[in-house]
């Protein structure tokens, strides 16, 4: 059978593209033949920009059947299929959602050797090869797109220790800013130039001694006036790394040169005012901050999702940071971010689901032990949000992590 051509309006999951209405680097994904498998690929091509596209109905569903053409030769008109109507999000079972933790963190592990390398050549250097930048960000970019958005973002936001090099703060902040940046509705290539500031926003520390960097990590004691001024020339001396080089646009430079030039006028350099910072610069701000919350910055005890999202949502109410972004991060991520692990007031425990965007702390649960510690032998799924009157009322007591070692055994 020939390839179908159809509107985006009438792409399901179900279907197989075969091809696009645009070029391959406009489009979210790294190849034009594929399965669509979730509403989020369909979203993330709507946002690409794609009106147009050819489907293959030997390897997926086809359009409805359409009537055959008229016996007097009148043209056929293909009815248009209606709008998709509102349905239950999909839950996922624990096996796929611990197979997407495993491939995240898999992902995870090759970009860091990869950004390692990127930064070990520019400290040695002291060249930042825009070309290479370019292409490092286009690797993180395919994962981004490969990945499930949550599965990304929870694996950034675990498992790194406080001493962890520079290059993967960089990478975190970057990968954090290209998920806040698709939920802005960012276009690709503009979300490639944040990813590129966002990547080499901290470039400048590479410069900076590093027994001024371990302390002002390790312990939040007032530095001297000297090793203050060293520390907070970063900014600038990656902005002038980036120009003295060429080849990097206005936007990423002002990243790098503005990313502590906070809201409040609070930050630095003094001269730079933060009420003149651009949305790309607030954007990386915001996800510069999550990633030193997660790890400790400033001798500060590390802090979970949950907890790091709680913490930034307060601080932005003090000015610093743009709190409409702010809230942006929360409800794409959600209060209790997918693939947590939680105690709930029932005193079972079980792992958030789905975010519900209206009610943020009430998200969808698969309940996995009863509240003796027991296992259910099949787990329940519950919607905190509707909950059935006749059951016990559940809500979420406490976060105690990630999905469990003993799922990843189970379902490795």
């Amino acid at each position: 059978m020939a390839y179908r051509p159809i509107t985006i309006d009438a792409l399901r999951i179900g279907m197989h593209v075969a091809k696009l209405d645009v070029a391959w680097f406009r489009s979210p994904f790294m190849r034009h033949s594929f399965m669509i498998r979730t509403d989020e690929q369909i979203e993330k091509l709507r946002r690409a920009g794609v009106k147009h596209l050819s489907i293959d109905p030997a390897r997926g569903l086809d359009l409805p059947d359409t009537p055959s053409p008229s016996q007097n030769g009148s043209p056929v008109v293909t009815p248009t299929p209606p709008p998709p109507t509102a349905s239950a999000p999909e839950v996922r079972s624990l096996a796929a959602m611990t197979q997407e933790l495993l491939a995240a963190r898999s992902a995870r592990a090759q970009l860091e050797q990869s950004v390692h390398t990127t930064f070990s050549r520019i400290a040695k250097t002291g060249i930042v090869d825009p070309e290479e930048a370019n292409h490092t960000v286009h690797a993180i970019s395919a994962v981004a797109q490969a990945l499930n958005t949550h599965a990304l973002f929870m694996v950034f936001s675990q498992g790194r220790e406080g001493n962890a090099p520079l290059s993967q703060h960089a990478l975190a902040t970057c990968s954090f800013s290209m998920i806040l940046a698709h939920a802005a509705d960012y276009n690709l290539l503009a979300i490639q130039e944040l990813a590129t500031g966002a990547l080499l926003h901290d470039v400048g520390l590479l410069h900076v001694p590093p027994t001024i960097l371990q302390r002002i990590h390790d312990t939040s004691t007032t530095l001297s006036e000297q090793n203050r001024r060293t520390y907070e020339s970063h900014a600038r001396a990656g902005a002038i790394l980036l120009e003295r080089r060429g080849g990097f646009s206005k936007a990423v430079t002002q990243i790098v040169a503005e990313h502590h030039a906070y809201l409040n006028g609070s930050g630095f350099p003094p001269e730079t005012g933060g009420a003149f910072t651009s949305d790309m610069t607030r954007i990386v701000m915001v996800t510069d901050r999550y990633d030193e919350l997660l790890t400790g910055f400033g001798g500060a005890s590390p802090l979970t999702p949950h907890q790091s999202l709680q913490r930034l949502y307060q601080e932005g109410k003090d000015g610093r940071y743009e709190s409409r972004l702010i809230s942006l991060f929360v409800k794409v991520m959600g209060i209790y971010p997918v693939y947590s692990y939680v105690s709930l007031t029932t005193g079972e425990r079980a792992i958030v689901s789905v975010i519900n965007s209206g009610k943020l702390h009430q998200p969808i649960v698969t309940i996995t032990h009863d509240p003796s510690g027991e296992p259910y032998i099949v787990p329940l799924v519950i919607d905190l949000a509707n909950q059935d009157e006749q059951a016990p009322a559940r809500g979420i007591r406490t976060v105690l992590g990630t999905i469990p070692a003993e799922f990843e055994r189970t379902y490795h």
